[in-house]
């Protein structure tokens, strides 16, 4: 699972590109090469990224409510956020290369019940732990600024669109379409900022209720040569545990190829059963009933495309129907128009 993220050590300086769904059916293990990736650059449609969810658009995933005991610890953590809040490290000298220092840090505003909440879930219920958890993140956020990273920081890392939110799913999560086939870089650090900017992006625009978000990963070109280094996937899943638990709501693998659903039979009754219940394999051609049998015969998570998302509103090079390709010249100014927003309104809270 190693190549979930994106990550990957490309020798080519203009990875493949993404063919279109009915292409992907029929060649997917083929990838395109770099002149038609630099075709089909030029020949993407101008279609601006959706930021913003309709609010009531769907429903809701739900959350599950505090046991008894759980919320007994939730009331004891409530009253040690002076303490939690205290004594916070300063800027990192490195991190604040990356960071628009002008947006403050806000422990307080960070600290919210839901927030606590979800550090309880993801440490059993267990005080201690949760209390010492919150605390790490609380120095991490305070050392780093990850809600202050800036987009001139990252945009070496997308211009191929190899990682991007765009748009939401059924439970009106967003989405992180995932294609790794597109990598062009090899900086650990970089590549990782950018994930942690995608996610502090997704969190601004989670609408009330909504606490995760999902993955859209491509499988379509995997292979052991864009497989990411294991220093990397480490580091990756040592930042989403530590600092952003109980985020993940879905991760859906489209079309894997038979090594990976081979491999993962083999490792997932030892996958903790809440993680293992988020990952999901899809086959877009397959029925509802297929997927189900499927999953029922080879201990696999194969579910229909529609469990998770509508198709109107799942990208074509996802297998969707949306008539959306990623577009740098267009995608990027959205992203630093969102950035700038942030921007005034923290600021204009301040005044």
């Amino acid at each position: 699972m190693r190549s979930l993220f994106g990550f990957a050590k490309s020798e080519d300086a203009v990875p493949p590109a993404s063919p279109k769904a009915d292409e992907k059916l029929a060649h997917h293990s083929h990838p395109a090469s770099a002149e038609s990736a630099a075709e089909t650059k030029s020949e993407a449609p101008a279609t601006p990224p959706v930021f913003d969810c309709e609010v009531g658009d769907g429903p809701l995933q739900e959350i599950r409510p505090l046991t008894a005991d759980e919320k007994a610890v939730f009331d004891k953590l409530k009253a040690d956020i002076p303490e939690l809040i205290k004594d916070l490290p300063p800027l990192d000298s490195e991190a604040q290369k990356f960071i628009d220092k002008e947006i403050p840090l806000d422990i307080e505003a960070w600290l919210t019940d839901e927030c606590i909440q979800r550090y309880i879930r993801a440490r059993k219920g267990v005080y201690e732990d949760t209390k010492k958890a919150l605390r790490r993140t609380i120095e991490w956020r305070a050392a780093t600024r990850p809600h202050a990273l800036r987009p001139d920081v990252v945009e070496v890392e997308n211009r191929t669109g190899k990682m991007y939110f765009n748009g939401f799913d059924k439970l009106s999560r967003p989405v992180i379409y995932m294609y790794n086939h597109k990598q062009n870089t090899k900086e650990t650090d970089n590549q990782i900022r950018w994930v942690i900017y995608t996610l502090e992006m997704c969190i601004r625009h989670m609408q009330p209720g909504v606490e995760k978000v999902t993955l859209a990963i491509d499988a379509t070109h995997w292979g052991f040569s864009n497989s990411v280094s294991i220093g990397t996937a480490r580091k990756f899943l040592e930042i989403l545990g530590n600092h952003y638990p109980e985020r993940l709501g879905r991760a859906v693998i489209f079309m894997p190829p038979k090594f990976f659903v081979a491999f993962y039979g083999l490792v997932s009754p030892f996958i903790d059963p809440v993680t293992k219940a988020k990952v999901a394999f899809v086959n877009p051609n397959a029925s509802g009933a297929e997927a189900q049998s499927h999953s029922e015969n080879n201990s696999s998570p194969w579910i229909p495309v529609e469990d998770c998302f509508d198709r109107s509103k799942l990208e074509k090079d996802c297998y969707g129907d949306w008539e959306f390709q990623y577009n740098h010249p267009v995608y990027w100014p959205a992203l630093e128009s969102e950035f700038a927003q942030l921007k005034d309104q923290v600021l204009h809270s301040q005044k």
